[in-house]
């Protein structure tokens, strides 16, 4: 069936000194803008049927903004998709975690006046006739961040602690999808891309940044000689998964020696812009495969869903916000959307829920807490133990998660 499509960007760079949020040991303001912020928009129509994906710069999305949208301009939560980006390099737009980054109001308003205006500019612009290629490709630039070593107890003996170290060895997601929307004269209109991977890796902590999603999207511009090109990404399964520094500084040899002594890596992080600059030139290559190797999306009704789940079935007694599901029917292609950090474990689960053919985001709108197994939860470490004050969350995980999300997923 005919898609009608329509898209735009809109700059959110902070004109003003504010926090920045991502990372709790920062403080104060941020230093300088190394590179801009933006909310990108697609709107794809069929029918009478208009879905929205915007993916916006931000750590976390508040779901105040998915509800904004669908009461302003009369459209079905459902039909919905506000991503975000998770970039650590940009400021707050979550009252809800002053633990990452404090809000600052003007800036929320200022991004939230944005919102509304991108959204009306694409609903009522000029709609075209677009064709979709999907294509894909295998990145091993990212890696579980979950490491277990030995450690003393506390009075006799030893256990296996998680620690926020490299697993090479560990779960992870590889895939990169990319969906380029053509219209009828063979130019492309809009780009969206999914990758499974923390932007944590820009050397500077006190500098605005979109990370390496930035990095991509200006290339993606230079590529198709168009400065103003709609770049919608969305983050995969990456509660666990970070950049993989040791493509980049060839240290993993040396990291794989220190673990069997039970001491941590090298590098945790980039040790600068000239590594951290070589692993994003070598995502680009990834992504550029995953283009060159697209085909055409067949044709398909648009179908679309959502379901919750209480967020005190999974973790403590007293958090009120449900997690959300959506899923989108597009082009033969399954999108999957969690509002949480979800692990890269849980592609399995999905697949036993809904197929094979799927790409699967996490950080919808309204993201609280991270999202574990049942394997992931017995082992602890911060994305199970120690993030909750940060988040704003109370409470320890409850028993039998994975089936909790299957019978979640499984409704859609």
């Amino acid at each position: 069936m005919e898609l009608l499509f329509n898209s735009c960007k809109i700059d959110i760079t902070p004109q003003e000194a504010v926090p920045l949020s991502g990372f709790a040991e920062r403080s104060g303001v941020y230093d300088s803008i190394h590179d801009k912020l933006e909310i990108n928009l697609a709107a794809i129509k069929q029918g009478t049927q208009t879905i929205l994906l915007y993916s916006i710069d931000t750590l976390f999305a508040p779901l105040e903004f998915e509800e904004l949208i669908a009461k302003e301009f009369n459209i079905p939560v459902e039909c919905i998709w506000v991503m975000a980006t998770h970039t650590h390099f940009a400021p707050s737009l979550d009252k809800d975690k002053p633990g990452l980054g404090a809000l600052d109001k003007q800036y929320y308003e200022v991004v939230k006046s944005k919102l509304k205006l991108l959204t009306t500019q694409v609903l009522e612009g000029s709609y075209k006739k677009v064709r979709v290629e999907y294509g894909s490709s295998i990145s091993q630039l990212n890696v579980n961040r979950r490491k277990k070593l030995w450690r003393p107890k506390q009075g006799f003996g030893l256990y296996r602690k998680v620690l926020l170290y490299p697993d090479y060895y560990g779960v992870k997601e590889p895939t990169i999808h990319t969906v380029k929307f053509i219209n009828e004269k063979g130019t492309v209109e809009s780009v969206f891309w999914n990758y499974a991977c923390h932007p944590v890796g820009f050397p500077q902590r006190n500098n605005v940044s979109a990370d390496f999603i930035g990095y991509i999207r200006d290339k993606l511009r230079k590529t198709y000689n168009d400065e103003e090109l709609p770049v919608v990404f969305s983050i995969g399964f990456a509660g666990n998964l970070k950049p993989d520094v040791s493509v980049v500084t060839n240290t993993r040899w040396y990291d794989e020696l220190r673990y069997k002594f039970q001491l941590g890596p090298k590098y945790t992080r980039f040790p600068s812009m000239e590594y951290y600059t070589k692993w994003n030139e070598l995502l680009w290559q990834d992504v550029k495969e995953s283009m060159s190797d697209s085909t055409y999306g067949e044709a398909s009704s648009i179908t679309v869903s959502q379901t919750e789940l209480p967020l005190s079935d999974v973790i403590g007694s007293n958090n009120t916000t449900p997690i959300r599901f959506k899923k989108l029917t597009i082009f033969g292609k399954e999108f999957v959307g969690i509002s949480a950090e979800v692990f890269a474990e849980y592609k399995d689960i999905v697949t036993e829920a809904i197929g094979n053919n799927t790409i699967n985001i996490g950080c919808l709108a309204g993201t609280n807490i991270y999202l574990p197994t049942d394997k992931n939860v017995k082992e602890g470490g911060y994305e199970v133990d120690m993030f909750q004050s940060r988040f704003g969350i109370e409470g320890k995980f409850k028993n039998n998660i994975d089936e909790k999300i299957r019978q979640a997923l499984n409704k859609l």
